[in-house]
């Protein structure tokens, strides 16, 4: 049996997981890291960033490969694009000494996990794809960091 509950932004999630050949239970919490998204810009070949999200798809932190630390991001809104399909929008700001950065659109359609990244000092955009080779597992996404 698998009961949760659910509200949106900064309240607390419990999963319990209730089997009965074994008894256990799973506590896992909104914010909390669950899994891992590894992404590839689509225009430069060796820009790559990992993302983690929580059990709700929430984005936590961005990592660019090469970086030596994680940029916290804070949710901003998520718009439904495609009203009765699968396809969502969430947008994040990136915050760097108490200064928006910029902005991360994270955009989710069937499989395909797509992330723009929108420099706020010029205005760049960067588009990226997932990498499933990467992301992908047997059993979902990846749970440890792309790199």
């Amino acid at each position: 049996m698998l009961f949760i509950l659910s509200c949106k932004n900064k309240t607390t999630t419990t999963i319990t997981v209730d089997s009965s050949a074994t008894e256990s239970s799973t506590t896992k919490k909104a914010g909390e890291i669950d899994h891992y998204i590894c992404f590839r810009e689509d225009g430069i070949k060796d820009l790559e960033m990992s993302v983690s999200f929580d059990i709700y798809d929430n984005a936590l932190k961005v990592k660019y490969k090469g970086q030596s630390s994680s940029t916290m991001l804070h949710y901003v809104d998520e718009v439904i694009i495609t009203p009765g399909e699968p396809a969502t929008k969430t947008v994040y700001t990136e915050m760097l000494d108490g200064q928006e950065n910029g902005r991360y659109e994270f955009t989710h359609y069937g499989n395909w996990n797509y992330a723009k990244y929108i420099r706020k000092s010029d205005g760049e955009e960067f588009n990226f794809s997932i990498d499933h080779d990467q992301t992908a597992t047997d059993s979902g996404y990846r749970i440890t960091p792309c790199y």
